[in-house]
This record gives C-alpha cells, structure tokens and sequence, in this order.
C-alpha cells in the first residue's frame, strides 16, 4: 500500500479560524519532477508518497517522519482521510491500495534548504488556489492519482471547516511543544515565556500567541497554590480540543485528595446517547456501534456491505472489543466468521480473552477457546495473559476460577487439526503440530508421510488456498491459519472484486507446485503421485481450462469412461444410453454446446475401443502424457480482463482466465472457454503497471532467424490485462522465465 501525503501550511494566523473553506488560506506542499533542459515538456509536480510495506504498520510516525526527510519540517500530527459517499463505488476501489493522510504544519514552519538539496524532487509549497488554477487549465502536470487525491482533500477541507473548531484543533501545536511550555517544575521562571525576555529562548517564545503564554502564566499560578506535591501527574492533551481515552498509563496516588477516582474500575468508554461526539462516533463506526449493542442482524448487513471487521476506531479498538466486553457472543462468532481474528489486539495490547478474563465471562472463554488459532501467550501492556489477568483481577469470583480453568485445560489440549482437500474432493486431517504456527512446510512433510512418498518427490505438490474467485500456492514458510484467517480481510479484498469477500470461504488444497517443470513432472512414477496428478489435470480440463481439439477431446472423454466404467460387463449397453448428465463428467460444458449429444456419442465409442484394455493406472498416465503435450498445463490461473491493441484494431476488453506456467503466458476467455493467445517467454515483453492494476504483455519478433539474438524488435501487437492479481502475474513469470523459461521445450 501507498501513503499520499497532503501536507498543508496556513498563510495567516486567522485561516484555521475561518467556517469558510478558500483555497487562498493555505499553501501545499508538492514534488517538482525536474524536465530535462531543451525537451519541451510540461513541469510535472504531485503530492509526495512513501511505501507501507504491511497493513499492521503504524503509519503515523511513518509519515511524520517522510515530512521531516522531505522538508526538515516535524509535522504537528497525520490524520486519515477516509473517502466519502461523493467519491465514486469504482473509484474507491480502484485507489483501495492507496491511503490519503493530512499533515498540517504550522505558519513559521519553512522549508530546510539543506533538506531540499538533498531531494531528488524539489519539495515547495504552492499556494493552493495557484494549484487549483493549473489543474484547470493544464499548465501543469498532475499524475492522475494526484488530481483525485487534490480533488476530494478540497471537499474533506470543506466539510472541515464547517465544524466548529474541527481545523483549528488540527493545526494546534503540537502536544510535546505545548508540554515544553507547560508548568510543570516548581522552579521554573516566569519571566522565561514573556515577550520581554532576553536571549534566543525568549525569542522563540516571543513569536508564540498571547494565549499560549497565559495559559503558562497560569499553570504556574496553579502550580504554586498545589502544597508539597511530590509528583504531579500531566497528561498532555488535556485542554487541547483533542480526543483521548480515559483511560491511564500511570497513575500517583494522594491519600489526602477527597473524592479520588478508583482507576481500576476505569473500562472502556460508552458514550452517552445525547453526546455530540458518540452520535459523530456512532456514525463514523456503525460496525462498532451495532456490536457493541449486540445487533446481530445489522452487523450481518453491514458486513455483507463491505465493512471490514478487523476495522479499529479512534480508541483503537476493533468491534470484536465491543462485543466481547459487552458479553455479545454471538456477535463475537459472526465477527470471527467474517474473518476477524479471535487474537486482535486493542490500543493496550489486550485481546477479547483478555476481557472475558476481566469480566469473568465464562460462556465468551468458551466461544474462543473453541478456536484453533487462539493464543493463549499474547500479553497486555502490563505483560500479563488472559489467565494471569484472572489470577490477578480485583474483586476475584467463582467465574474468573472457571475461566481459568478453561484456559488451563485449553493449554492442555492435544494438538489440533485442520482439513486439507485434494483434487478429487477427498481430505486429509492433519495435526497442527505447532499449534496456529503451523507453517506449509510442516503440512507438506505430513502430506509425504500419509502416501508414503519418496522424498524426491517433495516439490512436486504444495498447499494452496482457494475459494470462490481466487487460488494461491502458499510459500513454505508461510503460517497456514494465519493465511486462512486473513483470506477475508487482506487477499480477497486486496486481489480479487469480490462484492461479498464473506461468501469467499477458504479452503486449503494440497495441488501440483506451479513452479515445477513438465519434464520434471514426467519423471515422476510413484503410482499415488501419479494418481495426484490425474485428478489436477482432470479438473482443470472439465472446466475448459485446458482447450484443446476435438480429436483430444475425444480421447480424454473415452479415457475418462473407461476409468469410469472399469469392470462393468454391459459397457455397450451403457454407452448408448449416455445423457447430457454424464457427458458433462467427460466432456467441457462449452465443448458440448457445439455439437449434438448423438455426434459425441458416436466419437466416443469408436475410441473407446482403442482403451477399453488398457488397465486403469495406465490410462491415467495416458491422460496425464496427453495433458502433458498442451502448452496451458501445469499453469497457476488468475482472472482479469484482457483488451487487445493489434496494428491496425483493437479488440474490446473480454473476462478472461490467464494461467501462467513454465512455458509462458496463456489467455482463455472465460465466457467461450477458447484459447486467445498462448505466448512462450521468448516472444514476449512485459511490464507491470502498478497504479493501474494493469499487466501489460508486448508480442515480438526478431528481425532476422539466423538463431542469433536480434539488436532490434518489432512489435506484432499488444495485450493489456486488467486485474488487481497483476502484480502476482508478473511476479510469477518472471520467477518461472528465470527458473525454466529458456530451457524447457514440450
């Protein structure tokens, strides 16, 4: 994912006090891409951008210090700019794999010349209506994302300034300066702060507003009136306008203070009904609202619109702690189904065990202690586990024993299991050996001892994860019901335009390793393996992800009946009594609309006689040797959109399979099941283009066929493929290409 940063600079003091938005009241900082003297090129500028590696990274101090890199500037803080309804279904989607953070900076905060020698991309600050201008009129180049982000800040400012305070809160200085300026040692001097003060500290104070150095003035006089306070305990945000939790970090004790707060009993907030801030809250985190109020139905609805249930709100929380502290367990399990984990952890590391340990909940322990991949070890900030916090919770009953005790047993418990399926729909039920970090490589090992394979076979099959629109060959390190429980929230959402991500249950697969060879294939004898094998390929061509001839498939109908009918006495009587029922269990459903049932039939029984003696295991070698010989097998397949660009034509954007194997890449079109192109490595070029989830795949020829490589390539044509699993696509040809692409020949 990619952080865009808006970072905006006022040009008055008064601007962040206006209930009107206009442009001219700030000023934007954006990159220079320097053009090259002498090419008449429009100037380029866009906002800057860094990379998140993982979706867990806490972006703030991320951004904060890309600014400081940028610029020398230390931003006041970085909020998320969440898209709102006017910006376009599609369009959301489409920068799904963008985020867009607002960085306000503060009025003397000036570029560091230091820092802008440095950049590769010259960073200024442009006022914002210039910008506004020269999108207009296209002085400027602005790259497409960049338009869009600019386009929807200007309404996120808009709906800004409207509340009341709500800019001025978010240019106020930051929380650590109004700390240093902040009374808080009995010694400290006055005179210090005041404009008339002598030396650079004073001269730095001296620019702030007067209210600031009242407000310390003030904090003093206060100060002075504590009598013998040995520590006094500050929290930053006090004052401020600003949200905060309350809750504490740490706490000092006054035995002489009347009416003092028990903090133990401190919990999780709930706003009051008629509060401002809860209806705000309530309508910016509906997920978190309905589950904590145990509406299981509307948090159903919710979730088949897309909300994600892992979602944290501005108490960082996800509603998981909802309906976990509010003892909504059936809204836990529907939060847990739709992909959130049971080991999700809040702003104070706790986990929804750890609640139902504080709370004593016996029948929530039972909920996620039935889970596989429930961690027993996650420890809070005070490094305690959910059963320490029940050893340990003030005023202990009877229910914190019995949830101790569940856990106790839970620690106790054999190891656990999960289902692996093979390509004939049969499974296997393998132990967790190490628990939820069990990797593939463990499964695999334990897949080898179940059919007694030899060891040289154990590349030839991995474990995939597939669902309703996406398959994926895990990697060997890889923790397995950790990839299972993301399926929902991370890799459907991320690589597929799934509606419902919920109804794409994963399931796990033990399948052919894309990355292996046909001819190392070929060497393979073991009868299982073989057996393995068969089915794959069986599957893959029933559902017409193996177009080939009618001569071939005539062949795998009459191979497939014979295995099928193997020992029965009566198989003429049988093969003239075929249905459409039964040749679809032969013959590709789009194959069958072609032709007539009576023309299958007849082709059918004539080959037939040409296998029926063959025995079982040979005939699915012979099925195996003839899938062999099709440049498409032992591909991995993704799905797009592909849109031809020809010389002379264009041909329109068409769904289709692309499967990508040893040889090369292979496009099927999904509707017809027809190959419509099928290119080795060695006549294509190809590049990922990442900002349009787009892979694009260049046809060349060489110039001259004296065997020698050519200094210069035509182009033949050109095939865009539109998917959000380009960056996948290419990944994989480029490993396979290196792997066998110049060696391999069927």
């Amino acid at each position: 994912m990619d952080v865009v940063l808006a970072v905006l600079r006022p040009k008055q003091s008064q601007a962040t006090q206006s209930q009107s938005y206009r442009p001219q009241l700030y000023e934007i900082l954006l990159l220079d891409s320097k053009t090259p003297q002498g090419e008449k090129v429009k100037p380029a500028k866009y906002l800057p951008m860094l990379p998140m590696k993982t979706v867990e990274e806490e972006p703030r101090e991320l951004v904060l210090t890309q600014v400081y890199r940028l610029t020398g500037i230390k931003g006041e803080r970085a909020l998320q700019v969440q898209w709102n309804q006017d910006v376009p279904g599609s369009l959301r989607e489409s920068l799904s794999q963008f985020c867009l953070f607002f960085v306000p900076v503060s009025l003397n905060d000036k570029v560091n010349k230091k820092f802008v020698e440095q950049a590769q991309n010259t960073p200024g600050f442009y006022p914002l209506e210039y910008v506004n201008e020269a999108l207009a009129n296209g002085s400027v180049h602005f790259p497409s994302p960049t338009r869009t982000f600019l386009s929807h800040l200007e309404s996120w400012l808009r709906d800004k300034h409207q509340r009341s305070t709500a800019i001025e809160c978010m240019f106020r200085p930051r929380a650590e300066f109004r700390i240093h300026l902040t009374v808080h040692n009995p010694a400290f001097i006055p005179s210090r702060i005041t404009p008339e003060g002598e030396g650079a500290s004073s001269s730095k104070v001296a620019q702030l507003p007067p209210k600031i150095q009242l407000t310390a003035n003030e904090a003093l006089a206060k100060m002075l009136a504590i009598e013998k306070c040995d520590t006094v305990v500050m929290n930053p945000l006090f004052g401020s306008g600003l949200p905060y939790k309350t809750k504490v970090n740490s706490f000092e004790v006054n035995d002489h203070w009347l009416r003092m707060p028990n903090y133990r009993n401190i919990s999780i907030p709930s706003p009051p009904p008629n509060n401002p801030s809860a209806s705000r809250w309530r309508e910016k985190f509906p997920l978190h609202a309905f589950a904590a109020a145990g509406d299981k139905e509307e948090v159903g609805i919710l979730l088949k619109k897309g909300y994600s249930p892992s979602e944290t709100d501005s108490n960082s929380l996800a509603p998981i702690h909802y309906a976990a502290w509010y003892g909504c367990i059936s809204v836990v399990e529907q939060l847990i189904s739709a992909g959130c984990s049971p080991n999700t952890v809040d702003g104070e590391n706790s986990t929804p065990l750890h609640m139902a340990a504080k709370k004593g909940n016996v029948q929530l322990a039972q909920c996620l202690l039935r889970r596989i991949d429930i961690d027993l070890n996650i420890r809070d900030k005070d490094g305690k586990r959910a059963i320490d916090v029940c050893s340990t919770v003030h005023n202990r009953t009877s229910r914190h024993e019995q949830v101790e005790q569940l856990i106790k047993d839970a620690a106790q418990r054999p190891n656990l299991s999960i289902e692996v399926f093979l390509m004939d729909n049969s499974s296997k039920s393998l132990q967790l050996s190490s628990g939820y970090k069990t990797t593939v490589q463990q499964l695999n090992e334990q897949m080898m001892k179940e059919f007694n394979l030899p060891m040289k076979y154990s590349d030839i099959f991995t474990l995939w994860i597939c669902s309703k629109s996406l398959e994926l060959q895990l990697k060997l390190e890889h923790e397995v019901v950790k990839e299972l429980q993301q399926w929902h929230t991370r890799s459907v959402n991320m690589l597929t335009e799934a509606r419902n991500p919920s109804e794409e249950e994963p399931s796990l697969k033990w399948r052919r390793n894309v990355k292996v060879s046909v001819d190392k294939e070929k060497q393979v004898q073991h009868p299982k393996a073989l057996d393995l094998l068969f089915h794959e390929a069986y599957y893959n061509y029933i559902n017409g992800l193996y177009p080939c001839k009618d001569r071939d498939i005539v062949t795998f109908a009459s191979i497939i009946f014979a295995i099928q009918h193997h020992g029965t006495g009566s198989v003429k009587s049988v093969l003239s009594t075929l249905n459409m029922g039964q040749l679809k269990e032969m013959i590709p459903a789009a194959s069958l609309r072609n032709n007539q049932l009576s023309h299958w039939i007849k082709q059918i029984s004539k080959e037939y006689n040409n296998v029926k003696d063959i025995p079982q295991q040979q005939l699915k070698s012979h099925f195996l040797s003839i899938c062999q010989r099709l440049m498409v097998y032992g591909s991995a397949f993704f799905t797009g959109n592909i849109t031809s660009h020809q010389r002379k034509s264009s041909i329109p954007s068409a769904p289709c399979f692309v499967g990508v194997n040893d040889l090369g890449i292979h496009i099927i079109n999904i509707q017809t099941k027809q190959m419509v192109e099928s290119l080795e490595y060695g006549e294509i070029v190809w590049k990922h283009i990442f900002e349009r989830s787009l892979l694009e795949v260049t046809l060349i020829k060489p110039e001259s066929r004296d065997g020698r490589s050519p200094r210069g390539l035509a182009s033949r044509g050109v095939y865009e493929i539109r998917t959000r699993q380009a960056g996948l696509i290419d990944h994989l040809m480029q490993q396979l290409k290196r792997m066998h692409g110049d060696n391999v020949v069927r």
